[in-house]
């Protein structure tokens, strides 16, 4: 696609669709688009009204803290000798110098200070460093975060959390399955940020289901109380309460459960409780680490209830045979160099 000053100002104003934000970032990374990318900035920062508070930004600790954040990305050129005596000029020949890699860290930055003017750009070069973990598909990790929460991650999910908490909140990132035991501190909420919902909260216990990739997000509170605000609005939960938000679908669906049934999958268990079969599918897919698919809309409304602990996947699919009238075909295919298992749910 091709991106003009409107598409970009709007993305940074976060005005854009998740698919449009997509494509301008994978537009602004693509080093063919280095010069018009520096232009638009230019633009962006000449047609504004920026009111820096606070001291003079260093923006050579700056970009000294962005290379050691892409550290392992491979960079091919680098910022030599930036002297600029303006703001803005100095901006442009720092984009104009460093490789085609830290324009978008870069752009962010400076949206970022240029959306909100009041903050300081010097508690950023403070910042602490972030941590990524990732669970393979398969595995299940637990950890415990500088304030003593403890956080268990199912498979496939990518976790991003700061060495130290700073500032007047406690904000982690979640893209998967988690589940929270988190530490009381009323002056300093834990928040955790996902794309489909934020979720706020004091102390707690609570499990998260928020794989990006599936557009669905489930929230169940064990105890505490919950804020969660994003695409589906502003909700509250209260312990053994559950929210059902289909992202694709806009469906929601806020119901009294049993939460311990939620958490079963940290002691090794899959715990489904009436759940409509479209959704019960995505579990029982990364459960497995296999593909399945419903090929009929009338079998997506049946609902499934069902415990897994110990059963291997053709139990699984017997199980399901015999509880709805549903058949099943089971077949591999050849990706990446390894063979992956797809399974079409059909009627009788």
């Amino acid at each position: 696609m091709n991106v003009n000053y409107s598409d970009l100002k709007e993305y940074l104003e976060g005005k854009t669709t998740d698919q449009q934000s997509e494509e301008i970032r994978n537009w602004m990374k693509n080093p063919e688009n280095e010069e018009e990318v520096r232009l638009l900035l230019g633009e962006i920062w000449t047609h504004s009204q920026i009111r820096l508070k606070g001291e003079k930004p260093n923006f050579e600790l700056l970009l000294d803290r962005l290379h050691y954040r892409i550290k392992t990305q491979t960079v091919q050129g680098k910022a030599q000798n930036i002297q600029a005596k303006t703001l803005s000029h100095r901006l442009v020949q720092q984009f104009s110098r460093i490789a085609a890699i830290l324009i978008l860290p870069i752009l962010l930055l400076t949206a970022y200070f240029y959306f909100n003017p009041d903050r300081n750009f010097s508690r950023l070069a403070d910042a602490p460093a972030m941590r990524e973990v990732y669970t393979k598909p398969g595995t299940r990790t637990m950890l415990t975060l500088p304030d003593g929460t403890k956080v268990w991650l199912n498979d496939g999910t990518l976790f991003k959390y700061p060495e130290s908490f700073s500032g007047n909140k406690r904000e982690v990132f979640v893209d998967g399955e988690a589940f929270f035991d988190v530490t009381t501190n009323s002056q300093k909420p834990f928040v955790v940020d996902n794309p489909i919902m934020k979720t706020i909260v004091t102390g707690t216990q609570f499990n998260l289901y928020a794989y990006a990739a599936d557009q669905y997000f489930e929230a169940t509170l064990l105890e505490g109380k919950i804020h969660l605000s994003g695409r589906a609005g502003k909700i509250e939960l209260d312990p053994g309460q559950q929210i059902q938000f289909d992202a694709g679908s806009k469906q929601l669906l806020k119901q009294q459960v049993n939460p311990e049934n939620a958490a079963a999958w940290v002691d090794g268990k899959l715990v489904i409780h009436n759940e409509r079969l479209d959704l019960a599918v995505k579990k029982l897919s990364r459960w497995y680490n296999v593909d399945i698919s419903i090929n009929s809309s009338k079998l997506k409304a049946y609902e499934l209830t069902c415990t897994l602990e110990n059963e291997k996947l053709e139990q699984c699919l017997q199980l399901i045979a015999h509880a709805l009238p549903i058949q099943y075909r089971v077949k591999s295919v050849h990706s990446d160099n390894q063979f992956r298992q797809k399974i079409e749910l059909m009627m009788k």
